[in-house]
């Protein structure tokens, strides 16, 4: 399988899968016990605290799709820990719901080789949350690992959206409104703001040049090796959906 096609196939699975633990209730109920604020704080402390004790204009840069109103009403400073050690706690709350549902999945382990190949090698600029989720410590168990692979991965591909988003010019809640609709629109914090959606050729222009980035960073392997992690990606969604 050639890289761009590698690209689009693995883009859904590796979405869908990864942020399955942002979205699991015993996920937050778990970041108040490593020291993380509870509700929405979990998840901004948790998902942007890897990129290490950084200012708030540093997570809404990053976060890019969020309000910046939003980002900076969850941002806290009165967390029990600083938001490196945030982001450390939600890589062990991120294996630790990914042994879960990953549970009997026999290709783990080298869907994580394969994961860790791609997280090795991509280039990391434009990309320092990608960077922050790829620095955190990996677990020595297969699921574990595997599962932090596949929400790194699916960082690094924020990051590529991010930057084809940025060359747009693209106005962030827009993108939001026309790819996932009002309710998520709501949710990213835009609900009290006049959204406009972004014209498709524009969406499409944006998801086509976030693929060929993408695409780019399957270059270490052969088109056998970027098959199977397709492959490998895909039954490890159907696995823990099943």
């Amino acid at each position: 399988m050639d890289a761009l096609t590698a690209a689009r196939q693995i883009a859904e699975p590796v979405q869908v899968l990864g942020a399955r633990f942002m979205l699991d209730g015993a996920a937050y109920a778990r970041g108040p016990e490593l020291g993380l604020p509870p509700g929405m704080g979990t998840y901004f402390l948790g998902r942007f605290g890897v990129l290490g004790d950084v200012d708030t204009d540093a997570v809404i840069e990053a976060a890019h799709f969020w309000n910046p109103d939003l980002i900076r009403a969850n941002w806290t400073d009165s967390a029990d820990i600083g938001a490196g050690a945030g982001g450390a706690a939600y890589g062990v709350i991120c294996a630790e719901r990914g042994r879960d549902y990953l549970d009997g999945f026999a290709g783990s382990g080298r869907l994580a080789d394969l994961l860790a190949t791609v997280a090795d090698n991509a280039d990391d600029a434009g990309a320092a949350l990608f960077a922050g989720w790829r620095d955190l410590e990996r677990p020595d168990d297969d699921a574990g690992r595997a599962y932090l692979l596949v929400q790194t991965i699916r960082e690094l591909r924020f990051c590529r959206h991010v930057v084809a988003a940025r060359a747009d010019g693209a106005d962030p809640a827009g993108m939001v409104l026309s790819h996932s609709g009002e309710d998520q629109v709501k949710l990213f914090g835009w609900g009290d703001t006049d959204v406009e959606p972004v014209a498709a050729d524009r969406m499409d222009a944006i998801e086509k040049a976030t693929d060929e980035a993408s695409a780019a960073d399957l270059s270490p392997f052969s088109d056998d090796e970027r098959s199977e992690l397709v492959e490998l990606a895909t039954a490890a969604h159907a696995h823990a959906t099943a």
